[in-house]
């Protein structure tokens, strides 16, 4: 069967079956491999519909990918223990994105990317709901509602909207294409995916049209500083709808969604102590008594930022040279080669790493003076990014409140600011760069956290017992400060358990009452709660997409 299978797909799109060709698809960023029967990468919506159909009319399992930047391993095959033959779709061609509503709102397609769409919206002086976040270069717009990713910042919670286009498959087993954008486009496949590539439609014609779009609401959850509860997690009841939070349990073709009002100048303070407790302090200080909320105010720890000027300097430097656009282009390049010297018996598997590893080692950190000297001096750091008209009253916020404190805080320039959110954003990859140059096994010794601390709690870093501790080689600690959004990493040294190392630290943040994961989705690391998998089963009853996600059943009908 499965020739007929790969030979009516290749009537329809690109196809690759090679194991070197699918390695890129079925090996996840950090964690995550297994086999797929084939990738299959459409070029148009309707060409996405026909594989669609195919696979059902095999029973085979369809796993939606975008841009394979998740660090939870759920968009691709995990282990090879399923009941079905995979097919990996990959949606990274499918560009596309059209502004409407006066560049108000935008309807985006699979493939786009959170650098698009943010370049599309620069001429009308509009931003989008997220910027690029911590580790997540080339992501897709609806990978990130699919996962209700949250982002950096602070004003608008996770990726959300009530408004999409997507196909399921039903309790009968039969495909489905649901129109839920509130745009009349038609009544068949064909003719909805024409007039949506070609714009043929009006909006605002349809009762249902004014729908969710966004979690309005987030910040002033937010400065509720005495609650217990943690602010956004992954699987919150609250954000789950349709493709929000669908964790490619759908196969999504359109997203729509709100734009914002470009925030123009801005102003960040870059923040130095040696004492966590001070930033804490701070950061309920601030949520409690700013007028405006910050843009963002995102943390680095000293081992993570030491971790990433080792190791992750090619990132931040290349989107220094290039921008971030380009990045995905030299991501191919990079596994292009690294195909091809898999081909030579006599070198390492991780030449290519080991060579971008040399080059780092060899070419200057990029670092500004001030960042370094603060590197030097303190072990934790955080910038706040605020609107240059809040720009006095957070100054003045800062001034009074270290005034008696050991910690200390300078403005940034324009090369200051952008340095220091550039290495912000390698931290998320330092780790796996690090364990692809040293021929680590991402699935045994990079252990990742993600995790949302509850609004009162007193403190930010993961304070572990000294028999955990002695197991660990690096620490990597970030986050997302001010909604207290902790992703901490740690490389464990060999003959380490993994597992139960995993475990042990899962139950500490059990114990601190803290949720997650927080954004990066649940993938197969963490087990989804009862609301997630009631949501999950809801939009895919026969288990069809992406089985076994937030380690649930692999087996057809969830058996």
């Amino acid at each position: 069967m499965s020739k007929d299978v790969v030979s009516e797909l290749k009537q329809i799109t690109d196809v690759l079956t090679e194991e070197l060709d699918k390695a890129p698809y079925v090996k996840g960023f950090r964690v995550g491999e297994g086999q797929a029967l084939a990738v299959a990468i459409p070029k148009t919506l309707i060409e996405l519909w026909q594989i669609l159909k195919i696979c059902v009319a095999h029973d085979l399992i369809i796993l939606m990918q975008a841009s394979n930047t998740g660090v939870t391993g759920g968009s691709t095959p995990n282990e090879n223990n399923y009941d079905r033959d995979i097919v990996v779709v990959s949606t990274r061609h499918l560009k596309g994105l059209q502004l409407i509503e006066n560049a108000q709102q935008v309807l985006t397609f699979p493939g786009t990317t959170l650098t698009e769409l943010e370049n599309a919206l620069k001429p009308h002086q509009r931003e989008p709901h997220s910027v690029i976040g911590s580790s997540c270069i080339g992501a897709s717009v609806i990978g990130g509602v699919c996962n209700n990713s949250g982002g950096s910042l602070i004003r608008r919670g996770p990726a959300f909207t009530e408004k999409s286009l997507f196909a399921q498959i039903n309790a009968q087993g039969q495909l489905e294409l649901v129109n839920h954008l509130g745009i009349d486009l038609g009544n068949t496949p064909e003719e909805i995916f024409s007039r949506l590539e070609k714009k043929e439609y009006t909006t605002g014609t349809q009762p249902d049209w004014n729908g969710r779009l966004w979690a309005d609401g987030y910040a002033q959850d937010l400065r509720d500083v005495e609650s217990a509860k943690p602010t956004r997690f992954n699987g919150n009841p609250t954000y789950l709808h349709d493709s929000a939070g669908c964790s490619g349990k759908l196969a999504v073709f359109a997203v729509r969604l709100p734009t914002f009002e470009a925030s123009g100048a801005s102003s960040t303070f870059y923040i130095g102590t040696n004492d966590e407790y001070e930033l804490v302090e701070l950061r309920r200080h601030l949520l409690q008594h700013l007028t405006v909320l910050p843009q963002q105010a995102e943390y680095i720890h000293k081992e993570a930022f030491d971790l990433t000027q080792q190791y992750a300097k090619h990132i931040y430097r290349a989107i220094d040279w290039f921008g971030a656009e380009k990045i995905p282009e030299l991501f191919e390049l990079k596994n292009t080669w690294a195909k091809r010297v898999q081909k030579i018996p006599f070198l390492p598997k991780n030449t290519i790493d080991r060579v971008i590893q040399w080059v780092n080692r060899i070419t200057p950190s990029g670092i500004k003076k001030r960042i370094m000297d603060y590197h030097h001096r303190f072990e934790h750091h955080l910038m706040i990014k605020t609107d240059a008209s809040q720009k006095q009253e957070l100054q003045q916020h800062l001034q009074t409140f270290f005034a008696n404190r050991t910690g200390q805080f300078f403005e940034c320039n324009a090369a200051e600011e952008k340095n220091a959110f550039l290495i912000r954003f390698g931290v998320g990859g330092c780790t796996v760069y690090y364990c692809e140059s040293e021929a680590i096994n991402t699935n045994e010794r990079l252990i990742a956290f993600d995790f949302a601390l509850r609004r009162n709690d007193d403190e930010w870093r993961v304070k572990l017992p000294p028999h955990l501790q002695e197991q660990i080689m690096f620490d990597s600690c970030c986050g997302h400060f001010f909604c207290f959004v902790n992703h901490q990493d740690y490389i464990l040294k060999p003959n380490v358990d993994g597992k139960k190392f995993k475990q042990d630290v899962l139950k500490y943040l059990d114990e601190r009452g803290a949720k997650y994961p927080a954004e990066h989705n649940v993938g197969h690391l963490y087990h989804a709660s009862q609301d997630y998998q009631d949501h999950f089963k809801e939009l895919d009853p026969t288990n069809s997409f992406n089985p076994g996600i937030g380690k649930t059943s692999k087996c057809k009908h969830w058996h």
